[in-house]
């Protein structure tokens, strides 16, 4: 990542939340491209009366100011950042490699998600356990040369930002013993998932997330979830 900030040509605001991973994709996204914008954060479980009146009635983040002009929903505002910074290089150049970090991402979603969402989300830990290797297992052929990134690159492009606020999050939860010890034995230990654990420690350690994730807010925003109610 470059030392001197990228100057965008209109000024951008980010409306966000440190809570919230669908958010976090966007911040990571300015982050890793370092570039100048200013981080507005909002309070989900009380909304400034302010943001929805002049900036989102819809009460969503992240909300993305661009000059006089607002974006919402996270993959719109995370590839936009992406498209408007080429100098960031977070699309891959070439138009087929781009296609398979787009289908990378998506199958993401369609198969590791699930057992985040059931886990972290719906407070099911053993369903997280259960889904998760059968979860890595389906998406590890769309990972497709992570040396240490996607297509070999030395830094993380727009599809694994998308997924990265996930990976930080289910990583957090295994570490920090709110799942079974069994699970984080097996992702450090087994072979079998050496190739994704690498991968998604260094999705974690890169400039982008380490920027934007507090792990002592979001691993009490987890145990909230998860305490029984």
């Amino acid at each position: 990542m470059s030392l001197t900030k990228i100057v965008p040509s209109k000024p951008i605001k980010l409306y966000c939340s440190i809570i919230c991973p669908w958010a976090a994709r966007t911040w990571i996204a300015l982050t890793q491209a370092n570039v100048e914008f200013e981080y507005i954060e909002i309070d989900l479980k009380n909304k400034p009366e302010w943001f929805l009146k002049e900036v989102n009635p819809g009460g969503k983040v992240p909300t993305l100011k661009y000059g006089d002009d607002y974006l919402i929903e996270s993959a719109v505002t995370t590839e936009f950042v992406a498209d408007l910074l080429p100098e960031a290089k977070l699309l891959p150049s070439d138009p087929f490699e781009l296609a398979q970090s787009r289908l990378m991402a998506d199958r993401f979603m369609e198969f590791v998600f699930p057992a985040f969402r059931k886990g972290l989300y719906q407070g099911d830990v053993a369903g997280l356990s259960a889904e998760l290797f059968d979860g890595i297992e389906k998406f590890e052929p769309y990972l497709i040369n992570a040396k240490p990134f996607f297509g070999g690159s030395d830094h993380p492009a727009l599809a694994e930002i998308l997924v990265a606020p996930f990976v930080s999050r289910l990583y957090l939860a295994i570490e920090s013993g709110l799942v079974d010890s069994a699970t984080s034995t097996k992702l450090a230990t087994d072979p079998k998932y050496a190739y994704f654990n690498t991968w998604a420690k260094n999705l974690i350690a890169s400039p982008g997330v380490v920027g934007t994730f507090d792990k002592t807010t979001n691993l009490e925003q987890i145990k909230e979830r998860l305490a029984p109610k």
